[in-house]
């Protein structure tokens, strides 16, 4: 049947999938003013349908579709105090690690290893939290919480950039210790609260080499890990320091990690900076990989972040509350929002943007 001529309630008779290939209703799905709503926003001018003037009144209100994933928010709800719970734990355990380090003891690589095992282990069970990572904030312990949030998030992009498996833990703790060298760095120009002189930010760009020092003496840990320490800063155009080397010459490592920073730093609260929405950073990234950032490792962390925004509740630039229902691949930060019973392509809608993720 003609979409425009549906009987609401008709079930469909096949499953409806777009135009990329994803699905959008499956069989037997009944067809409501919103479904239709819907079907028309993917442009799908046809549906089979199995019988669409028979007697409806016993088919109910209209089922949950795959489109529609409320329970994904109601799903991190119920996980939120687990995950805190670890993720506080894990913050504390590396602060006190860190603090050994900070005396002149080498890493405690196997330690190190146990406090970030656990917190992974959780975070693929919940990976939505992804996108939330800022509600487990506290500022007072922002460094330790990077390095746990950055060691997570590089875990994941290795997954997602095809890296082999056995190295996906050497990457989360090239992720944990990728500042470790700022424990080398004096206490007042890491605590100073205006801008850095000149020369403070001079010896501050030094922590990367003091942190490829640091883990070059400690075993269990590769080279890779090191020269992420040494090169995170590093930029594909040769503009990063501490060597301003290009993209042809870093380890892939340092480039996961470099995404990673970059993310959990911008979507933060900083003491000189609020935080962004993981929305309006993931599109910074893509502009910053232009040059800055390696374009194949943004564009899958970009795809693969977004994977799991379906049931999310998001704020609008115009102050409307919404509900993420569909993510298209070929553009990936700006979804479909569902608001005030409408649906909203933010494709289309340029003049709007997420500004903020919900905490529920």
């Amino acid at each position: 049947m003609e979409v425009k001529q549906l009987t609401l309630g008709a079930k469909l008779a096949e499953d409806v999938f777009t135009a990329l290939g994803g699905i959008l209703f499956a069989k037997g799905t009944p067809l409501y003013e919103r479904e239709v709503q819907f079907l028309e926003a993917f442009m799908i001018k046809q549906v089979q349908v199995e019988d669409s003037g028979g007697d409806l009144t016993d088919q109910g209100e209209p089922t949950s579709t795959k489109v529609d994933a409320p329970e994904a928010s109601d799903k991190f709800t119920q996980a939120k105090p687990v995950f805190q719970e670890s993720f506080d734990k894990a913050v504390s355990t590396l602060k006190n690690l860190m603090t050994r380090v900070q005396g002149g003891n080498n890493i405690p690589v196997m330690e190190v290893r146990e406090v970030v095992t656990p917190i992974i282990t959780e975070f693929q069970q919940q990976p939505q939290v992804l996108l939330s990572l800022r509600r487990f904030a506290k500022m007072d312990s922002y460094a330790y919480e990077h390095a746990v949030a950055v060691g997570i998030i590089s875990y994941m992009i290795a997954k997602w950039v095809k890296v082999p498996e056995k190295e996906w833990m050497q990457v989360a703790l090239a992720g944990t210790l990728l500042d470790i060298g700022k424990t080398k760095i004096d206490r007042r120009i890491l605590q100073k609260p205006g801008k850095l002189t000149p020369d403070e930010f001079e010896e501050m760009k030094k922590h990367t080499v003091y942190g490829y020092q640091i883990i070059k003496s400690s075993h269990g840990l590769s080279e890779g890990v090191a020269l992420a320490a040494l090169q995170h800063h590093e930029r594909e155009d040769g503009s990063g320091y501490p060597l301003g080397l290009p993209g042809s010459k870093l380890h892939l490592y340092s480039k996961i990690v470099a995404v990673a920073d970059v993310y959990h730093a911008m979507s933060s609260d900083r003491v000189h900076q609020k935080a962004l929405s993981p929305y309006q950073v993931v599109e910074q990234l893509v502009q910053d990989s232009f040059g800055k950032l390696d374009p194949t490792i943004v564009r899958s962390f970009v795809e693969g972040i977004t994977q799991f925004a379906v049931g999310t509740l998001v704020e609008l630039s115009d102050g409307t509350i919404g509900k993420i229902v569909f993510t298209d691949r070929n553009h990936p930060t700006r979804p479909m929002v569902e608001t005030g019973g409408k649906i909203v392509n933010l494709v289309e809608a340029r003049h709007l943007s997420i500004v903020r993720v919900m905490e529920q």
